[in-house]
């Protein structure tokens, strides 16, 4: 324990907190009685109409702002706005489902385009049993998801259930006369061309009451649109209900819709017969606040009870303006002032129970020190080190176990630095998968190596060298978990780091490509640096392939280590080795190029045979993203001709080809390669059953 924190015994604590709570209490009980005349006026009936409007503006203003802030976030977003990628229809639908699921006031997120389609998810609790029965849902919880075609009504709907773990059902469809360019959020916001609020109503698919808000799209292409439920409005007028027999209105200036609180159960005793007649006088003063634009503040009779009846107009809100409406029974107003002095006649016999409330106090102390250090201790079991501020308490046992926790969180978080996240996350989640033994998986593996490494580990200081290298695996490591990859191991200068493990990933493909790309890209830029600075770079050469391999838990029952096992990493490492004989920088196997053909830019190198191997691969260089293909059009045509010659023999066009496509890009190596292929070729000879195959003779 530090000693400069200074602290106390628990049980000292507890005795002064008691002390200190009995001594002053006897003189507060008498200034208590004194006082309770007062008390009606320090909570007036306008105070709390101030802390209900207050209440319900801020339930408004920040219940609307978070939906439309994300609905601006969404709507000058990427997905919602591209055009060719069919890949952005799917993450749409999941970032909708993901709103109503984060935002239950929402009911429906939607949005519209200009040549008339639309995406829609809601939640299935709107719907009625009859819907429910038309649309086949299921039975649980989902969220129905819609798609609408562009084009002219009628046009094909397509419509699935998802469930919370976003898995869905089969597509079901039929025709559709729905246009959303006809609906007043999506006019309304097109018109605006900015973030509009509809005025309150009744949702056509249920009896909730709410509002519909409409963001244009960046590009002026469509409206995002939610559907926002006013239903928790009710609750919360209720929850702030003056006293049992008050009423309660929000309406609206536009007069469409009146949200009111729950009346009094007349059950209960004590509960009015007047609530009706007291409703009706309300509505009536909303509607008259309305008209006037003035605050109303007056005494009313009804069934021989008198109300104060208070109105206020709250601020605009994107346009819409509502008005908070009480009536208060002026007998429950001062009942509190009679309950206050019963109070002070028998305070002196509660003292004890005061006393034992001030041990409650001091309980209270604690368990709020210790629930902060389970939060802190949460945090450490999700690999979560980033509080480091210590609880702070004047107990000593509590400053203890804070250190003792500091202690554990600073040794986890070094220790940390050997392991993946991820891995012990899920050994966590699941301790019996922590056990030797594997399944069997389509993984995607990279390897990497420096370019000439040992000629520059021989002309550097081992500290500056291990310096570099950690700056260096730094860069790359954060392109690789950037894209959900996890870095196997460091062997010397190399890399090896597959995707689809532990957590299964679909896309781990598409990943491992574009982790890949940003690697390199992060590689060259730290290699500039360094030459900017005098210092030889570092060149990356990557290999990519995927395919079955079993991965887990390898080693003795003492000490194991996650890892994979398969052919699929000898294949990685063999392409990683073939980029010294073409000069490239990233090179994979035509199980990586096919399935992703359409997210990248690809150039088919070679057919080859590696050394110690007798089947024939095909090897493909990534040139980009699939939208940078018209940057590599033409020099890829070229290319692709004068291989398509080098295939069937025709050396003398293939060598013409090839010098071609190195005119276009002078630095380009396999360019190189090929032409001096072709005219020794065309010197020596062609070997004999040809097929375009070349036959790897070194490593």
């Amino acid at each position: 324990m530090n000693p400069a924190r200074r602290s106390i015994p628990f049980s000292i604590t507890m005795l002064t907190l008691m002390a200190l709570v009995v001594v002053p209490l006897t003189s507060v009980l008498l200034w208590l009685g004194w006082r309770s005349v007062n008390f009606l006026e320090e909570r007036s009936a306008d105070q709390r109409v101030s802390n209900l409007e207050s209440a319900v503006e801020g339930f408004l203003t920040d219940g609307l702002h978070v939906v439309i802030s994300v609905g601006q976030a969404l709507a000058f977003g990427p997905s919602f706005n591209a055009t060719e990628n069919p890949l952005t229809d799917v993450e749409r639908r999941h970032q909708l489902i993901a709103v109503l699921r984060r935002h239950p006031a929402v009911q429906a997120a939607f949005v519209g385009y200009a040549d008339g389609s639309f995406i829609y998810a809601g939640q299935l609790e709107t719907l009625s049993i009859g819907q429910r029965l038309d649309l086949d849902a299921p039975d649980g919880e989902s969220t129905i998801v819609r798609v609408i075609e562009a084009g002219t009504p009628p046009r094909p709907e397509t419509w699935w259930f998802y469930a919370p773990d976003d898995t869905h059902g089969p597509a079901r469809s039929l025709s559709t006369s729905y246009d959303p360019r006809t609906r007043p959020w999506y006019v309304e916001a097109m018109k605006a061309k900015a973030t509009i609020l509809t005025e309150p109503y009744r949702f056509a698919q249920t009896s909730d009451a709410g509002i519909s808000a409409g963001i244009p799209l960046r590009g002026g292409n469509g409206v995002i649109g939610f559907d926002f439920t006013l239903r928790t409005l009710s609750q919360l007028l209720t929850a702030y209900k003056i006293t049992a027999n008050s009423v309660i209105v929000v309406g609206h200036a536009g007069g469409a819709v009146e949200i009111e609180s729950e009346p009094c159960a007349p059950t209960l005793p004590g509960c009015l017969s007047s609530d009706e007649l007291v409703r009706k006088l309300l509505r009536e003063a909303v509607r008259e606040a309305i008209a006037t634009d003035v605050k109303i503040d007056r005494e009313v009779e009804a069934a021989g009870h008198d109300y104060r009846v208070i109105v206020h107009r709250m601020a605009p809100l994107l346009g819409q303006r509502f008005v908070v409406a009480a009536a208060v029974p002026v007998r429950e107003l001062t009942a509190q002032s009679r309950e206050l002095l019963q109070r002070a006649a028998i305070a002196a016999a509660i003292a004890v129970l005061l006393a034992v409330l001030g041990a409650l106090a001091a309980s209270l102390l604690v368990s709020r020190s210790i629930a902060s250090i389970a939060l802190k201790t949460e945090k450490i079991r999700q690999l979560d080190f980033s509080d480091r501020q210590p609880v702070r308490s004047r107990i000593r046992e509590i400053v203890r176990l804070s250190d003792a926790v500091e202690n554990m969180r600073e040794g986890l978080e070094i220790f940390g630095r050997y392991v993946s996240k991820d891995l012990v996350q899920q050994i966590m989640r699941s301790p019996e998968s922590s056990g030797v033994g594997g399944t069997r998986r389509e993984i995607t593996v990279m390897f990497t190596d420096i370019e000439g490494f040992s000629r520059l580990s021989e002309t550097m200081e081992p500290e500056l060298l291990t310096s570099r290298l950690s700056r260096y695996f730094e860069a790359l490591g954060a392109a690789i978990s950037a894209n959900r990859g996890m870095i196997d191991k460091y062997i010397g200068d190399s890399i090896m780091a597959f995707w689809n493990a532990p957590a299964t990933d679909p896309e781990h493909i598409a990943n491992a490509c574009r982790g890949a790309l940003q690697a390199a890209a992060a590689g060259r830029a730290l290699s500039e640096k360094w030459r900017e600075r005098g210092r030889p770079g570092f060149r990356t050469r990557f290999g990519l392939h995927t395919g079955p391999a079993v991965v887990g838990n390898v080693g003795a029952r003492e000490r194991i280590n996650y890892t994979l096992v398969g052919q699929v990493a000898n294949q990685a490492s063999r392409l990683e080795g073939m980029n010294k004989v073409y000069g490239t920088e990233i090179l994979a196997s035509g199980e990586i190029a096919r399935p992703t053909s359409d997210l990248f830019v690809w150039r088919h190198i070679d057919r080859v045979v590696a050394v110690g191997t007798t089947e024939p691969h095909d090897v493909y260089e990534p040139m980009g993203e699939i939208a940078s293909r018209g940057e590599h059009a033409a020099f890829l045509a070229a290319w692709e001709k004068a291989r398509a010659a080098y295939v069937a023999g025709r050396f003398d066009d293939a060598l013409a080809g090839f010098r071609a496509a190195s005119a276009m890009r002078e630095e380009d190596a396999p360019c190189h390669i090929f032409i001096g292929r072709c005219e020794t070729f065309l010197r020596d000879g062609v070997p004999a059953a040809w097929d375009g195959t070349w036959h790897m003779d070194r490593k």
